[in-house]
């Protein structure tokens, strides 16, 4: 029974973290099975109670290209489960 209460406190902890990088750069490595891993680089525009949103921009290497740029909501209990890392750059 302590162990739910413990991840309940974990939970808290990660979305206050959140909370106070909201507007910031980060980066997230996503679990994409089979010990493969995938880095994302983009900006935390909006955090909510079950969940936070990431902006990403593709950027082109070719001059006058367009930029396309689309957002992901992740839940909390990714961060918790560890199957999403984050990581804050500083600005």
């Amino acid at each position: 029974m302590s162990d739910a209460f413990a991840d309940v406190a974990k939970m808290k902890k990660i979305k206050e973290e959140i909370k106070a990088h909201e507007g910031q750069l980060v980066e997230l490595t996503l679990e994409n099975g089979r010990k493969r891993e995938k880095n994302k680089v983009g900006r935390l525009i909006e955090v909510y109670s079950s969940l936070f949103i990431i902006e990403y921009n593709d950027r082109s290497d070719n001059r006058g290209a367009i930029t396309n740029s689309y957002v992901e909501s992740y839940t909390y209990s990714d961060i918790l489960t560890e199957k999403t890392l984050i990581r804050y750059f500083d600005e």
